[in-house]
């Protein structure tokens, strides 16, 4: 039996999955480019090789496929971070892992975050909600693991899982600023090494540390002889 060759330009019909994926990949690659205002989805279809209106029968707006596109990144992120989280051990050495995760993403990701930091910040309201029900979810993993940390002991009761997050991920958002304006920007190691340092031992001088330490095992030595 013959089997009859394909005629030039066309193509194999794709599972509904695949097609998705094919569009969202190209619809990233032209926002990225194109910026989210200037994209349209006749020049995704394009790169795509169908017509527009097989792009919107899978997604029903360019804004949806923006959206998609930025769930992807976002769940993309969010599945490395708890998989590589549950894998180690320690509060501290969690949180430097999501720092250095979370900064390594960003720079080789940039030229998406600068669309996403651009259009979440415009005047689109459905967008920006979007993106920061994206954003605490992610972020969320920074929150679980200091609830652990205190849990666990190795985290001051009096520390707000909340506020530890926004610093953490407010410190790394100026950075991605500085990445977008291309200006010199420091290694992923060392910003998380910094910024966990910073977290965990505060900024209060060494020397005073010690002396708090030190006044602390007196006052604890005297409770346990008058005891």
């Amino acid at each position: 039996m013959v089997t009859k060759a394909k005629k030039p330009g066309t193509r194999t019909r794709l599972s509904r999955e695949h097609r998705e994926k094919e569009i969202i990949t190209a619809a990233r690659i032209v926002f990225i480019h194109r910026g989210y205002e200037n994209a349209t989805i006749a020049e995704i279809a394009d790169s795509v090789g169908v017509v527009e209106g097989t792009v919107l029968h899978y997604f029903k707006s360019k804004r949806a496929l923006m959206v998609k596109v930025i769930e992807e990144f976002y769940q993309d992120i969010t599945d490395t971070m708890e998989s590589g989280v549950s894998a180690i051990s320690g509060a501290q050495n969690k949180l430097r892992y999501i720092i250095h995760t979370h900064m390594s993403f960003l720079h080789n990701n940039s030229d998406l975050c600068t669309v996403i930091l651009n259009e979440s910040r415009g005047s689109q309201t459905e967008l920006l909600d979007k993106v920061h029900n994206f954003n605490r979810r992610y972020s969320n993993v920074v929150i679980n693991v200091v609830r652990e940390g205190k849990q666990a002991g190795e985290i001051a009761e009096s520390a707000s899982p909340t506020l530890i997050r926004n610093v953490v991920f407010g410190a790394i958002e100026h950075y991605l600023w500085d990445i977008v304006a291309g200006t010199k920007r420091e290694e992923a190691e060392v910003i998380a090494d910094q910024l966990t340092h910073l977290i965990f031992n505060g900024i209060v001088s060494n020397t005073e540390s010690s002396r708090n330490e030190i006044n602390y095992l007196i006052t604890k030595l005297n409770k346990l002889i008058d005891e």
